[in-house]
């Protein structure tokens, strides 16, 4: 059984460790180490919590995805695993897919000045309980949300492909419609 992966960039989150500890370092600085260092009242406080907190979790996500080096997309003949900043969708099958389309949603990805129109590729599911059963319920109340909007169960950005994304559609494409032939 051929297995088709797109691995995660480690580079990327190598710089964003980089730049989160270096971040960090300036804060620990700031704040106990120099000179005259800032004093803990009121703003101070909030912000070397903030900075600590946040970057916390950034450098434990960043860590995480260096280490485990998880694949942003695996996909064979049964089914596919979609893992976009290492949170896994699980592995869904084939026979479990209705639709598979490209749509277009609304997002800001850290875009000024504001929501822009970005390219996806869809996927509705005939039933979307095998895959929403593993989220939490805001997350699904999130889901259900995008369903209602777009019609979709589950997007794939395409910029998650790089320059595989024509690659990664017509793989599906032949996946799908072989599971469909079979059932």
């Amino acid at each position: 059984m051929h297995t088709f992966k797109i691995k995660n960039n480690r580079l990327g989150h190598v710089i964003i460790l980089v730049a989160v500890l270096f971040l960090m370092g300036v804060t620990f600085w700031a704040f106990f180490l120099k000179d005259e260092p800032v004093e803990f009242e009121g703003g101070g406080i909030i912000i070397a919590l903030i900075i600590g907190g946040i970057g916390g979790v950034v450098l434990f996500m960043a860590l995480r995805a260096i280490i485990l080096n998880p694949d942003v997309l695996m996909m064979n003949e049964k089914g596919f695993e979609y893992n976009p900043g290492g949170i896994s969708s699980g592995f869904m099958e084939w026979t479990n897919v209705a639709e598979i389309k490209f749509t277009e949603v609304r997002t800001t990805q850290g875009q000024l000045p504001g929501p822009i129109w970005e390219k996806v590729l869809a996927i509705k599911f005939k039933d979307p309980s095998i895959y929403t059963q593993q989220f939490n319920p805001l997350m699904r109340g999130l889901m259900d949300l995008n369903k209602n909007m777009y019609d979709a169960d589950m997007f794939f950005r395409l910029s998650s492909f790089g320059n595989k994304a024509n690659e990664v559609y017509e793989l599906m494409m032949r996946y799908w419609n072989a599971s469909k032939t079979k059932a």
